[in-house]
Order: C-alpha cells, then structure tokens, then sequence
C-alpha cells in the first residue's frame, strides 16, 4: 500500500509534467497568440480501462483544460481497439468531445504493458480554423458547419509516423498554414515531452505504484471536498445571469441554476435557462461542466484540483438549451459567452453559500479579430488582440480586483503593446484605467480599461471583427458590491463616421489613420460600499482610480481637495444618512 509521502510526491511530480508541457509549447509555438499571450493549457489524464481522469494541469485555463476530459473520453470511444504506441490525435469538434472549433486539441497517449495508461494533452485557441471568416469568427453563423473545419477525433501520427493525408487537409482549410503547422509541431512536441516525463515516473516507481499514488490523490481530493461541502448549509440556492444578446437578435439570454447541497455532495441544475440559440453562444458539454467545476475550485482554494475534485459534483443539463444544444448548433463563441454568463450564475447561487469565497469567475466579452495585408511584407495576416478585453478581476472577500484577468482566465498574459507593433501594422495610442469606473464595494473590482488603436502604414483596408457582450448585463457584484461599469468599442474614433458598437461590428473596413476605441469593463465589487477602508478610498483617489467626487457618490467617503485627506467627521455623516435611508 503506498504511503501518503510517496503520494504526494507522485501528484507534485505530475503537476510539474503538465507544468513543462505548457511552458515548452509556449516557447516553441511561432504565434502570439501563445509565445505572449498564452490562450493554451496542458494537462495530464489517467485512464483505468473505464473512466478517465484528469491528473495535473499546468499554467491552465481551467475552461480549457476542464473540459479536456471530454476530449480524451472521446478519442478513447472514437478508437477504442485502435490506439497504438506513437499515435497522436487532433481533435475540436464540438459535439465530438471539444468546446468550440477555434480550441485544437492535441492528445498524446502513453502506453504501459501495451494499454494506454495516461494521456498528455494541449489544448490552444488556433489563429485561424477556416471556415468563411478569417479567425473562424463567424457572426451570422447559424450552423456548425459555418464557424470552421471540424476536426473529430483524427490522427495526426500512427504508429509514429506523420499522416501526410491528415496534414494536408489541414493546411487546405487555413489561411495561414505554415502558422497554424508550426503551432501544431509545438503542440505536438510539448506532449512527447510530457510521454518521456511521464515514462520516467514510471520507470523510477513502477506502473501499479504511480497508478495507485494517483487514486490516492483522487481520493484524497475527493474526501476533502466532501468534507467542505458537509460544512456548507443544506438546501437549495438558486442563481441566474443574463447574456445580452446572442448576435441573431435574440436578446436577454438566461441561464438559470439551482445548487443543492445535500450530504457530501451538490447537484447543481440548470433547468428554466434559456433555449439553445440560433447564434454562436451554444455551450457544448464539456465547456458548460468546465464553468461549473472552475467556480468550485475558485471556492475551494485548498483542494488540489484533479477529477477526484470533481466526483462529488452532479450536473443536471436540460436537452437542447444554451448549456446543452443539440447538434448543429453554432457555438463559435461558447467558451466565453454564454460559457461567462454560466459561471456568473454558479457564482451568484455560491454567494448563498460561501460569500465569502464568490467574486467574478468571467471575463465576458469585448474581442477584436483583425485581418488584412501588411504592407510592409505584403503578407496576408491574422491577428487577435487581447488589448480590446484586458480586465474582468473583481472584488473578493479582503481583496480589490487586481487588475487583470478573473481567476479563471488569469492563466493569460497581456501580449506587449512594443512586440504587437513590430508584428502587425497597428500604433497604440492609449491604454490606461478609467477613473471612477472601478464597481464600488468593501472591495471593489478592477477600473475598466480603454485602448485607443490606429491602423497605421496601411494603403489598403484592413478588416475589424468587433464583438461586445456585457454593454447592459454587465460582470456582476456580490453580497453588495455593484456590478461593472460595461463595455463598448467606438469604430472611426474621433471622426465623422464614428458609431459605437454594443454588440458585433462584422468585418468593419479600416483605413489608414482610422482609430478604434474599446472600453474593457472590470469585474463587480464585494460588499457593501458603504464599509469600505476610507483609507483604501483615499488611496484610490490619490492612485486617480477613484475621483473626490467618486469617493463620496460611491463610498461616502468625503475627502477635503486641498489636504487630500479624509474627513471623519463629515463621512461618518454621509454613511449614517444613506445607512438610515436604505
């Protein structure tokens, strides 16, 4: 029987597997989308000849590598009796085993006595997929068939060797096949480093003992998670998030959600949300459960997180709505919206239950896509900028919104405005917080941030693909705090053809000099405003987060404008009144 000792040291073996997978597709992948900005994930997966299970992750979006699973669990069926030692499958079908079409997956299995025992894994968000947009965003997509070339579970090797049919009919539906190759190889060389680490492990202890030391871990997360659930209050807690739109004219989309806590275990159900859509906001399977088990795990900080996290937890997904559609449903942008608005109501039914431990768990959406010719290489290029959505953090229990990304996405890094410019023909003008725009609470979100771009050494157009969500169902507060401030993008800035978008602007032509806006609203406060530190007032004001007049509309904090100091008196005045008047 292994010792817990060993145990542990076989599960901190395997995070640090998943751990240099990530890092090594980072370093080799040619795309910004990953070398800066990282929008992949690694995992490590088990397989005991009936369940999988997910092991480790490394340096993970948890939407990504949660809903992995479903991924492997899906090669396993798709090739059960026909996996072999040096296979390597692709995969980003939606309805056969992935989120979205932009998420490849690339699935490594390692065999042990000549049976696939664990799986390495990389899942990244690919430039381009294909399909009639360059991106494969497609805002009047109404059919998968119309967001990108779908890939079922394929291999890419067999047997070790190269599958040149496969590898062909990749590059012929990309725009950018030598990128999107390059990626791929990155991929793909990132999970053989995971096999030979993973074949190490082995070699050192023995298959039976890393096998046992993994169940081990399985069930030691499992034992503590029903351990805190059994302190939480028995019931039923319900919650519900609206999504303004879903890009076909269909507005306030609903997700609604009931948490009930019995004895050791939730059940967490999603009927009344709204019907499956016929626009991209479709949430398969896989990515609805991510949201789910990535708001547990956000509340239960000192869990390890692996699939023993994750028995304990019964999700009840009504047939043919937005968290469960039937095929064909597009569902280009799942993973985002309505997979946000999903993670918002968990959140809101987990503020009835652990308020303490709930805050913004979304990052909603406010994207730009740009393609178009260089005109310094005259090369047909493809771009995402992560600068038009930079913030969602908000307020948590004895924690501001820091300023980035939310919990579940801040496995993501901002891409430098100095490497951006060098890589495609766009300036930067602007890119600050806006005062007065942080949601207010005892602690408070992070300020919205605006970006001012201009298209620059372009003589012809270059395309915008904008797309805003959360322009009037904004990122939530909780137990008090107020809700974002919103977003929202302005084409032709500055000019006489200047129109806000609040919702999609498809394929907008820009020309040289154009300026394009965007506002990324933060995430909602924590708490009453009214018990905020006045000394974190002040400070936010003297850090022009917060104005004089903000800290008193907001916070009732009055603040003299000559000493820049607080005034005790006149605030406690102001607080009492508003205390008294609720």
């Amino acid at each position: 029987m292994i010792t817990p000792i060993t145990a542990e040291i076989i599960r901190e073996y395997f995070e640090s597997v998943a751990e240099e997978i990530i890092k090594t597709m980072v370093r080799a992948s040619v795309s910004p989308i990953f070398n800066e900005a990282h929008d992949c994930s690694a995992g490590v997966f088990s397989y005991d000849g009936k369940q999988v299970g997910l092991v480790s992750r490394g340096d993970a979006v948890p939407v990504h590598i949660y809903a992995c699973l479903t991924s492997v669990e899906a090669c396993i069926r798709f090739f059960r009796g026909d996996l072999n030692d040096g296979d390597v499958i692709l995969a980003c079908d939606p309805f056969f085993g992935g989120t979205h079409i932009g998420d490849y997956t690339i699935i490594l299995p390692v065999f042990c006595n000549n049976k696939p025992v664990f799986f390495a894994s990389v899942r990244a968000h690919m430039l381009d997929v294909g399909g009639p947009v360059p991106g494969g965003l497609n805002a009047e997509a109404e059919e998968v068939w119309q967001e990108g070339f779908r890939f079922p579970p394929v291999k890419v090797f067999e047997k070790g060797e190269r599958r040149r049919d496969v590898w062909d009919l990749l590059k012929a539906n990309n725009r950018l096949p030598d990128i999107a190759i390059a990626d791929i190889n990155a991929m793909i060389g990132a999970c053989k480093i995971g096999e030979e680490r993973i074949r190490a492990v082995v070699d050192k202890y023995g298959l039976a003992t890393v096998q046992e030391g993994v169940q081990y871990t399985f069930d030691y997360s499992e034992k503590k998670f029903r351990n805190a659930i059994a302190q939480w209050p028995k019931g039923a807690y319900t919650g519900r998030s609206l999504l303004d739109q879903d890009f076909r004219g269909n507005e306030n989309i609903n997700v609604d959600v009931c948490i009930e806590v019995k004895e050791g275990e939730v059940v967490v159900d999603f009927s009344g949300s709204h019907a499956q859509s016929p626009g991209v906001i479709n949430s398969v399977v896989g990515n609805t459960i991510s949201y789910v088990y990535g708001c547990f795990s956000a509340v239960c900080p000192d869990v390890p997180i692996n699939s023993g996290f994750f028995r304990p937890i019964r999700v009840v997904l009504p047939e043919g709505s937005v968290v469960n559609p039937n095929s064909p449903a597009a569902a280009g942008y799942a993973t985002i919206c309505i997979g946000c608005t999903i993670g918002e109501a968990v959140m809101q039914a987990l503020g009835k239950i652990v308020p303490e431990r709930v805050g913004t768990t979304s990052i909603d959406l406010s994207m730009l896509w740009t393609h178009g010719e260089d005109p310094r290489t005259k090369n047909f290029f493809i771009s995402y900028d992560y600068h038009a959505s930079p913030i969602s953090s908000g307020g948590t229990y004895g924690v501001d919104g820091w300023g980035g990304w939310s919990a579940l996405f801040c496995a993501l890094q901002l891409a430098s405005v100095e490497m951006t410019e060098i890589q495609y023909p766009f300036l930067y003008l602007e890119g600050e917080y806006t005062t007065d725009s942080a949601a207010a609470g005892q602690w408070r979100g992070a300020p919205a941030y605006s970006m001012k771009r201009m298209a620059y050494q372009t003589d012809s157009p270059i395309y915008l693909n904008i797309w805003v969500q959360g322009a009037r169902h904004t990122l939530q507060g909780y137990c008090g705090g107020q809700d974002g401030v919103g977003n929202y993008a302005v084409v032709h800035y500055d000019s006489e053809q200047a129109r806000t978008v609040t919702d999609v602007a498809f394929l907008e032509p820009s020309e040289r000099g154009d300026i394009l806006f965007f506002q990324s609203c933060g995430g909602g406060g924590w708490g009453d405003p009214l018990k905020r530190d006045p000394a974190a007032v002040l400070a936010d004001v003297e850090n022009d987060y917060v104005s004089i007049e903000g800290a008193e509309s907001a916070y009732g904090v009055v603040i003299d404008p000559i000493s820049h100091t607080v005034d005790e008196t006149a605030t406690q005045q102001v607080r009492a009144a508003r205390t008294n008047g609720k």
